[in-house]
């Protein structure tokens, strides 16, 4: 069951799926490096509101993100009335790292649709194959750490790399 809505969330991936201000350098310490690790695609494992669960696991399932340069693009995959799968577009949006804080920081900014122009910002954690992202509108103070306590707007997610 979906409680927010699945473009903000996993950016919020619409506010349970939704991510940019300013522009990443390949002159940023480790932000080229950063902005390269997290090309491909990605799997969701985890998604929660201020604390709360956003989705069932079998939704999750069905939830993929693509990096493709600046470009991160939610993709929910459905069936349509003919029984084929096909893939939706939930949101895109343009990622900013700024991997000189500490946490990391990341800003996301809607490209197109209802959302376009809005933003949210947080912090990102970027170990191996996981990705862990914690945001929330960019009105309220950016996360500092990786927690999305009741009445703090924030989410929460954890994605996998898919690996062929």
């Amino acid at each position: 069951m979906l409680r927010v809505g699945l473009a903000g969330g996993i950016l919020g991936l619409a506010a349970a799926i939704s991510i940019s201000m300013g522009s990443l350098s390949a002159g940023e310490p480790g932000g080229a490096g950063d902005l390269a690790a997290l090309q491909g695609r990605w799997t969701l494992l985890h998604c929660e509101y201020e604390g709360r669960p956003q989705m069932t696991p079998e939704v999750m399932k069905q939830i993929t993100a693509v990096f493709d340069q600046n470009d991160y693009t939610l993709y929910f995959a459905d069936k349509g009335k003919d029984g084929q799968a096909r893939a939706i577009v939930l949101a895109t949006v343009q990622v900013t790292l700024d991997p000189t804080t500490q946490p990391k920081g990341i800003t996301f900014e809607f490209k197109e649709g209802p959302l376009k122009g809005q933003k949210r910002h947080g912090i990102y954690e970027l170990a191996g194959n996981q990705l862990k992202l914690c945001y929330g509108p960019a009105e309220r103070p950016r996360p500092q750490e990786f927690r999305a306590p009741p009445g703090s707007g924030y989410f929460l997610e954890t994605w996998a790399r898919h690996i062929r």
